[in-house]
């Protein structure tokens, strides 16, 4: 039988407060108990449709109870969930399964089911299956740095793990009320939300208002005292001209999935007496550094190590190496060697292996005429510039090969930005090698519905 350790501590959650709510919305709520009953019921419908130990199968659900009710179904049968977007097209989403060679793909629209026949289930009959180790916890999706989607795969373990050092560096307990204002399927979201309702008890507070302030409204209802969220939704908070105020309960607010911008940090502790704690991982490793103080953000850093992390600089080629009980097993379809042993060697480049600044993954490095050029470094000139307010630096192939041309994406949201413009203000603090050759102008730059910049939409505005 199958030893889960994340399934033992929900075991003991149920056990320790089977009648307190777990996961609960301004008008419906569902208890441990309930969300274990939903469970144990869905398990029982996938064993009779075949599907079992060692299978992996696509998990999407919208925002509710509904994610972790189908999680935990398929840990119950030893499958193990690859993590869906529920926002994400279905066809793209089905591609991305198939080539990874999914045996199922389960999903739910409502995210508050009825039952267990209210989930779709879709057999799959990929020409390459994939045998899923039934101690993964999980099977993370990730497009890493060419959009080419792929799987990362992490123990059962690992992913405990990261948790514990999560909730020891950022002062997590069972008595903490999370606003579930990420999507639950993203590495963000499952580690910093799914987790520590699963583990530790603490309440999920779901906003059913899709609109920007409905978390706020339901932080409000239900006491929040933790947010995670991402630097785009704080930036349009701040802009507003008369933003509503946070309840009393509130003690926490993280952000991660993109670089936060020091004056919207600045903007926010101003408007809410809140400072935003910066956190930084990877779907590979899990949290790797965390800002304690709630500084950080303000100086434009990404805090410290998570407790349980350790950060390796080389200094020759700036290629930064975490050791972690979080890391990851392996890539999927095609495994890696790059981890292994506690330790990921694919981290991004960083200026200090302590209190440093990001610069951005080793693999976004351009080669320009034969020059390294990092994009980060030329996007920190660009926001500089008097009207800019984002910029996303990308590299396009060109006569010299593969992403071998320099294009910017710039957001003006006031006008008055162009070429001419961009170009002279990075000719006086770049070198000429580093000055994007082409740019767009935008009045904000696209992104997903994680928050992150849709580098698809980016590299089709670039091309």
């Amino acid at each position: 039988m199958l030893r889960d350790p994340i399934l033992e501590a929900f075991d003991a959650t149920v056990r320790r407060r089977s009648a307190a709510p777990l996961v609960a919305s301004t008008g419906r709520s569902w208890s441990a108990g309930e969300l274990d009953g939903a469970a144990r019921a869905l398990a029982a419908r996938l064993a009779e449709a075949g599907c079992g130990a060692g299978d992996a199968v696509g998990l999407a659900a919208a925002p509710g109870p509904a994610f972790l009710a189908g999680y935990l179904a398929l840990r119950r049968i030893a499958a193990v969930p690859v993590l869906c977007d529920s926002a994400r097209p279905t066809p793209d989403r089905l591609a991305a399964l198939e080539r990874l060679g999914v045996a199922a793909f389960l999903a739910e629209a409502t995210g508050w089911p009825e039952s267990a026949a209210d989930w779709d289930l879709d057999r799959r009959h990929p020409p390459r299956r994939l045998a899923a180790d039934p101690g993964w916890g999980a099977i993370k999706l990730s497009s890493g740095s060419t959009g080419e989607p792929r799987g990362i795969a992490v123990g059962a373990a690992a992913l405990l793990a990261d948790d514990a050092q999560l909730a020891s560096s950022m002062g997590l307990t069972a008595a903490d009320r999370l606003l579930a204002k990420v999507p639950l399927s993203h590495s963000y979201g499952f580690g910093s939300l799914v987790l520590p309702a699963l583990v530790r008890g603490s309440l999920l507070a779901v906003p059913e208002d899709r609109s920007p302030l409905g978390p706020v409204e339901v932080a409000h209802a239900l006491g929040v005292t933790f947010v995670a969220t991402v630097p785009a939704w704080l930036g349009a908070y701040v802009r507003l001209a008369a933003p509503p105020p946070w309840p009393a309960s509130l003690r926490r607010v993280i952000a991660a999935g993109a670089p936060l911008p020091p004056a919207t940090a600045r903007a926010f502790r101003e408007r809410t007496g809140h400072a935003v704690h910066v956190f930084y991982g990877a779907s590979e490793c899990g949290g790797i550094a965390y800002d304690r103080t709630g500084e950080a953000a303000e100086r434009g850093t990404v805090g410290t190590p998570v407790d349980g992390v350790a950060l390796e600089l080389d200094p020759a080629s700036g290629r930064l190496a975490v050791r972690s009980a979080a890391v990851a097993d392996t890539y999927l379809p095609e495994p890696s060697g790059e981890r292994g042993g506690g330790r990921d060697h694919t981290r991004p480049r960083a200026q200090r292996a302590g209190e440093g600044r990001q610069r951005g993954r080793a693999d976004d490095l351009v080669i320009v005429r034969g020059k390294n050029v990092n994009p980060r470094e030329v996007e920190a000139v660009l926001r500089a510039l008097p009207g800019v307010a984002e910029a996303c630096v990308l590299g396009v192939d060109g006569p010299d090969g593969p992403r071998s041309v320099l294009r910017a994406v710039v957001a003006a949201p006031a006008g008055g930005v162009d070429y001419e413009r961009v170009v002279t203000g990075c000719r006086e603090r770049l070198a000429e090698h580093k000055v994007p050759r082409s740019v767009v102008v935008l009045a904000e730059l696209p992104r997903n519905e994680r928050g992150k910049l849709d580098r698809a939409a980016l590299l089709a505005l670039a091309g």
